[in-house]
């Protein structure tokens, strides 16, 4: 079975508070989304999709070093309508693993890890816990720890 990966890095990034896409503001002399690439190549898979949205055309620019396919989203309905636009570009019978492009310290071996974590077509999801969750989405358990669901990222505690 073939692994695909896709890269989401449509958002605006309001919060950066900057006319730079989010996912081209640099770490380590690096924009976010090349740190994500980098990781991803390490897994060796059949394609690398990436979507983008806003500021496409000097994502493009800054990354054409790399080979990727392109992915217009071009209205940015969210998460689940990025993935969507990708998925005709995916093998039907691909593994497939989606990425987030703000996201450059994720590592290879956590990238492996979470892949062998899928075995035989189950999903898999990598979630963290942070001291203070507020503008974050929520993954809901039940009381075993298993994902029931995923909440829209909240912008204040109640």
């Amino acid at each position: 079975m073939n692994l695909e990966v896709i890269i989401l890095a449509a958002g605006q990034g309001t919060r950066m508070r900057s006319s730079l896409p989010k996912v081209l503001h640099k770490v380590a002399d690096k924009p976010l989304l090349e740190h994500v690439i980098i990781a991803a190549q390490q897994l060796n898979p059949a394609n690398i999709h990436v979507v983008v949205g806003h500021g496409a055309q000097q994502v493009k620019a800054e990354l054409a070093a790399y080979k990727l396919n392109w992915v217009d989203q071009q209205a940015q309905l969210g998460t689940g309508h990025a993935v969507l636009q990708a998925l005709p570009a995916v093998q039907p019978d691909s593994k497939v693993l989606i990425l987030y492009g703000d996201v450059p310290l994720i590592d290879c071996v956590s990238l492996q890890e979470l892949v062998a974590a899928t075995g035989d077509g189950n999903p898999a999801l990598l979630t963290a816990r942070v001291a203070n969750p507020q503008g974050y989405g929520r993954v809901v358990r039940d009381v075993s720890g298993a994902v029931l669901g995923v909440t829209p990222r909240l912008t204040a505690m109640h």
